[in-house]
């Protein structure tokens, strides 16, 4: 444990199943490493305020949140929030352009609002799943989404399609903006700038934490800038190809069967 000063980890289909809470066993192990002395962070495509609401739903305080997959973080040894990077209007339209070929339902907060094209049952889902949820809007037109800067854009898609989704954001990639896969029915695009790594070190340099003693949890492709981070790097049994392949360690256990838990127990706890 001495080795051990901060633990970072993606929250959907890393720490928990996605829309559940955090289980009781998650929470005694992130209890648990606090009272050690061990700083805890949350790296999401959630804005920190959302983060926020999930701390008072699990009963968790962190001392690190990152937001917007690294467009925004909260220092919580400083008690301060920053928006850092944006997507330009003309950016968010050529997403649109990207993903016009494809069946997608878009999501981006603008407003106070969280804006969608339809209400379909993954944006009612998550609008039920977050206490003191931003209200949902359903646009009239898609320019809407691209009327004024944003944090970042996402589409839900369907899995079958997200090979040629991949393919075909790299091909009509530009300058300023970066496209990733968040989840298997998931893509998004924000500033080339965030990256939930970037905020790792940058928190861990005001700070004096050395990252050869941070270790960090996920499971998709936007998880790879914390690995390549942190000393040590863990990716769930359920991750994609890519994220396996980055990670140093993959756990025994995926998130179905509280996999983040049983890892920490085993290997940090212990």
């Amino acid at each position: 444990m001495e080795s051990v000063k901060l633990v970072v980890c993606d929250i959907d289909n890393t720490l928990v199943v996605k829309h559940a809470d955090l289980s009781e066993r998650a929470k005694k192990a992130v209890l648990a490493l606090q009272a050690r002395g061990v700083l805890f962070g949350l790296a999401s495509g959630r804005s920190v305020p959302q983060l926020h609401n999930l701390e008072d739903q699990w009963g968790i305080r962190c001392e690190l949140l990152i937001g917007f997959n690294g467009g925004e973080i909260y220092d919580g040894i400083k008690g301060t929030t920053e928006m850092l990077y944006m997507m330009e209007p003309q950016w968010l339209k050529e997403a649109f352009e990207v993903m016009a070929p494809f069946e997608n339902n878009p999501y981006l907060l603008a407003d106070g609002y969280s804006l969608v094209r339809n209400l379909d049952e993954h944006a009612k889902a998550s609008r039920a799943y977050m206490k003191n949820a931003t209200p949902t809007r359903v646009v009239k037109d898609d320019s809407e989404f691209w009327a004024a800067p944003a944090p970042k854009v996402g589409f839900r898609v369907k899995e079958e399609d997200m090979p040629a989704i991949e393919e075909r954001a790299a091909k009509m990639r530009k300058p300023g903006y970066t496209s990733f896969k968040t989840e298997s029915t998931m893509y998004e695009f924000c500033n080339v700038n965030a990256s939930k790594g970037a905020l790792l070190r940058t928190f861990c340099e005001d700070h004096g934490i050395d990252l050869g003693q941070v270790w960090s949890f996920g499971d998709m492709t936007n998880d790879i800038s914390l690995f390549e981070v942190s000393g040590h790097s863990v990716c769930m049994a359920n991750g994609s190809p890519d994220a396996k392949a980055a990670a140093q360690v993959i756990t025994e256990k995926g998130v179905d069967e509280d996999g983040w838990a049983d890892f920490v127990e085993k290997h940090l706890l212990a």
